[in-house]
């Protein structure tokens, strides 16, 4: 579970729940043609994230990483309101 405070209160999220919603979203970067993995670990109050990617054939590996990483903590920071220590991103796969 992963509580977070503001001036309404504490909210609780669980763990489940931000990965489902770090799934859809970097399902939804171009260039990802699936997800093998994603683990998600909590540090103080922050989240780290370990994402496990099959990426499609002739994209820019770094490019589709920079877009997976801001989007995720992006809607992460300002849509549910928890911190990201770290994204770490790894191709296992790309597709022809």
């Amino acid at each position: 579970m992963i509580k977070t405070s503001n001036h309404l209160g504490t909210i609780t999220i669980s763990k489940k729940y931000l990965v489902k919603q770090v799934t859809l979203l970097t399902e939804s970067c171009f260039g990802v043609a699936g997800l093998k993995g994603v683990e998600l670990s909590q540090q103080g109050n922050a989240v780290s994230i370990r994402l496990n990617v099959i990426t499609t054939g002739e994209v820019n590996l770094p490019a589709v990483a920079g877009a997976i990483s801001h989007k995720v903590a992006y809607v992460l920071v300002n849509k549910l309101g928890v911190n990201v220590s770290k994204i770490d991103i790894f191709t296992d796969d790309i597709m022809d």
